[in-house]
């Protein structure tokens, strides 16, 4: 009977027990089975009770004591209390680990620095918030289909659409929209996952924005930076250890070479051979600053280059970057401007030597008026044959002299065109030759080829001269060797940049006649051509030196220019530039006339002269008064009122120039003869036409004196 009564006690317990865990509360259906258990004394606290059950489920552990004097359940019922509580046990675990699963995620979740987005072919099915703090939007909102064509740029979305489809993984960076409208920089790092059987795409998200400023920033820092280098110098390269890692366009262009054919070279291999030790050490040494060194052209043409060495890095790897300036133009420009240095010296040296030349023929020119004078009058009165031949010697010395200073004057660029008209340079070159062919080599060969329409305006005299100089000058540098001698003449309209070196007028394009006068001969070496120009400077055992100088005086006085191009051995080449003219002009016979006899005034302040005036022309009865100066002539001419004046153009205190405005100034009229041996200075000194009647070139034959004093008094 107690049996009976012990087994429905212990059933019942069993059933209490099991009832109390019959709930959704594993920890509340644990506590109120123990209760049951205390109930009965079964779940003591007090560890001095027998333990009658003990169970341990990872770290949880129950232990079960029976209070004193209660007696234990039997070996069945606590069996199946052991599995009923085991298992409340094990779920109250099982319910504890999966709340600190879920705290770790909801953790990770809110702390992260990240946006995390699960989707499904675009469509989200998770995303953290900072997801949501990134674009603005709420985590029910990025849920919604088609979310992602809010937030993601219209440019971009076809790219991210096209990752989605083809399962792409990595990193990648898209502009994203912001709720409120701002646009933000987002790089995307995705990976392909699965939950279950179905596929998912994580997607960590980034905000870069700032990060890719600063990019853009550094890029236009880096961009500004290479365009002033590329602005101040003509290429940039970058190599390290002595290799091309990059170049920018301007190296290609002055190198010849594309960007692909120069990364990875060698720098040596396109410095020329000159330049490649020092080149090499600089490298070596790590040397930074400025040097000079010659690149080399793909063409094989040598470059000279200006380099400016600083160290850097790429990607955190020391570099070298050189700025390279081509310094070709440069050089050239240098060359041009020592070459027009040259020139400027030489014209000022020529200058200088026809200033000197010039003043000397004026001097000379008045000692010669009273020589030749002397001379003539001597030549009327002396009856004695011997006297007569002493007379004629020194008449004819004094017009040697007279040409001698006409050929200074004309080196000095000052002869007086006094008889300018056209003149065919084809019928002067035929003339000459036929004057010429006697005294030129007999071992030379003139070949002529002269265009029909070579007219120019000049005298025809001094052309003549010039082009015999010229055609003598050619037979002797044939050294009575066999030779050719080639006179050519031509029209031209552009002569050539090559003109801007030339002696002379300035050269611009325009309607010229050019004559070349070229020879086989011995050639001159660069010394002689720079002062064959030279007054007495002479390559022949017997020459004075002046021909070719007052051959480029008379080419200057004609409005011309004159170049040389000779090589030693090779022979030379003298050509003409003269201004051309459609102009041609027969030459009309002079009738003799006779010149009245009158009062002439003498200004001159050379003595000698106005002796050797008086008596040249108090024998052809004139009745002649003089004066010392320019003053002195003023109050004779008003005292006096003289028939005709004749007036020197040099005079210390008053030229002849001042003289004349001012003697046009008072209203005076009288008939002046202008003489100088040097008519040019008048013409520069700008006396206006009409203040003259007439010019005469000192020294002059009394014939010549006499013709001026009647033109000056039919005017």
């Amino acid at each position: 009977m107690a049996a009976n009564e012990d087994r429905e006690g212990e059933a019942q317990l069993v059933g209490a027990v099991v009832a109390a865990l019959d709930g959704d509360s594993p920890e509340q259906c644990l506590d109120a089975a123990l209760g049951s258990l205390r109930d009965r004394g079964l779940a003591e606290h007090d560890s001095a009770g027998s333990t009658w059950l003990e169970l341990r489920r990872g770290e949880r552990q129950l232990r079960l004591v029976a209070a004193p004097g209660v007696e234990a359940p039997g070996p069945r019922t606590r069996a199946l209390l052991g599995h009923a509580l085991g298992a409340a046990l094990a779920r109250v675990m099982e319910r504890d680990e999966a709340r600190k699963v879920i705290e770790r995620l909801e953790l990770l979740r809110a702390a992260s620095f990240e946006g995390i987005l699960i989707h499904d072919q675009g469509v989200a099915v998770e995303c953290n918030e900072r997801l949501c703090e990134m674009i603005g939007y709420s985590r029910e909102e990025v849920m919604e289909p088609g979310h992602m064509l809010r937030v993601v740029a219209p440019e971009d979305l076809a790219l991210a659409q096209e990752r989605i489809r083809s399962k792409l993984e990595g990193e990648f960076v898209i502009t994203c929209l912001h709720r409120d409208g701002r646009r933000l920089r987002a790089e995307f790092c995705t990976k392909q996952t699965q939950l279950g059987d179905r596929p998912l795409r994580v997607v960590a998200l980034r905000d870069v924005t700032e990060r890719e400023r600063t990019a853009e920033l550094l890029r236009e820092s880096e961009a500004r930076l290479r365009s002033i280098l590329e602005a101040t110098f003509d290429g940039v390269a970058f190599t390290r250890n002595g290799i091309l890692v990059d170049v920018s366009d301007g190296v290609e262009r002055f190198l010849g070479l594309s960007r692909e054919k120069l990364i990875g070279r060698s720098v040596l291999d396109i410095v020329a051979p000159a330049s490649r030790g020092d080149v090499s050490r600089r490298i070596q040494d790590q040397a930074v600053g400025e040097y000079e060194a010659i690149a080399l052209h793909a063409s094989g043409e040598l470059v000279p280059v200006m380099v400016v060495n600083v160290l850097s890095t790429i990607n955190g790897e020391p570099v070298r970057v050189a700025a390279v300036r081509d310094l070709r133009q440069a050089r050239r420009v240098e060359q041009e401007r020592r070459q027009l240095e040259l020139r400027v010296e030489r014209s000022q040296r020529l200058e200088s030597l026809g200033v000197l030349a010039s003043g000397i023929a004026h001097d000379f020119n008045n000692l010669l008026v009273g020589v030749l004078g002397g001379a003539e009058i001597l030549l009327t009165t002396l009856k004695d044959p011997d006297d007569r031949l002493l007379a004629e010697a020194i008449h004819t010395a004094g017009q040697r002299a007279a040409s001698l200073t006409q050929q200074m004057l004309a080196y000095a660029g000052r002869g007086s065109l006094t008889k300018a008209e056209s003149v065919d340079l084809a019928e002067l070159w035929q003339e000459l030759r036929s004057l010429l062919d006697a005294t030129l080599s007999k071992k030379a060969r003139v070949e002529l080829g002269l265009a029909p329409d070579s007219v120019v305006l000049g005298e025809r005299a001094s052309l003549m001269q010039v082009f015999m100089n010229l055609l003598t000058n050619a037979s002797d540098a044939l050294e009575d060797k066999p030779g050719q001698i080639f006179v050519t003449t031509e029209r031209v309209h552009e002569p050539g940049a090559r003109w801007s070196g030339a002696l002379g007028a300035r050269v611009r394009p325009g309607s010229w006649v050019l004559v070349r006068v070229r020879d086989t001969g011995a050639g001159m070496d660069e010394a002689t051509q720079q002062r064959i120009f030279e007054p007495f400077f002479s390559t022949k055992a017997r020459g004075h030196g002046l021909g070719l100088g007052s051959c480029l005086g008379i080419v200057k006085a004609h409005g011309g220019a004159i170049l040389v191009d000779s090589v030693p051995g090779q022979g030379s080449t003298f050509s003409i530039l003269l201004p051309a003219t459609e102009l041609r002009s027969s030459s009309p016979a002079h009738a003799a006339v006779t010149t009245p006899a009158c009062r002439v005034l003498i200004v001159d302040d050379e003595p000698l002269v106005r002796m050797h005036v008086r008596r040249l022309l108090t024998q052809s009865g004139f009745t002649v008064e003089d004066a010392p100066n320019g003053t002195a002539g003023l109050e004779a001419i008003q005292r006096a009122l003289p028939d005709v004046v004749l007036l020197d153009m040099m005079m210390p205190d008053l030229d002849g120039v001042e003289v004349v405005r001012r003697l046009r100034a008072s209203g005076l009229t009288v008939p002046v003869v202008l003489c100088s041996g040097d008519l040019d200075t008048a013409r520069a000194r700008g006396l206006e036409p009409g203040l003259v009647q007439c010019t005469l070139q000192k020294p002059f034959k009394l014939g010549q004196l006499l013709e001026a004093i009647r033109r000056a008094r039919s005017q």
